[in-house]
């Protein structure tokens, strides 16, 4: 499988399962935790990929590095989707 298409499976993945997980918490269902925890798996299958292709990148400076990895770490929904439908292009 090509990256992009794990990026995008875990992200597409990552987003849903923590969005049923948090209303089946809310609605306090047996084994919502667990749904949230594979959703977080998911984020990190996502981190683990994207992580290394923006740290070996030669067309970005330091500082723009920094600041993709900063968000997809602390802002990670909105981050994660912006990286992979336009920054990705001109990172990699």
């Amino acid at each position: 499988m090509e990256n992009k298409q794990i990026l995008t499976i875990s992200l597409l993945l990552s987003t849903v399962i923590v969005i049923v997980g948090t209303l089946l918490k809310i609605m306090h269902y047996p084994f919502s935790e667990m749904v949230i925890f594979i959703g977080f798996i998911s984020t990190f299958v996502f981190w683990y990929i994207a992580i290394p292709e923006i740290k070996s990148s030669t067309k970005i400076n330091g500082a723009e590095k920094f600041m993709w990895i900063f968000g997809l770490i602390f802002i990670s929904s909105f981050a994660s989707l912006v990286y992979l439908l336009s920054a990705r292009k001109r990172i990699i």
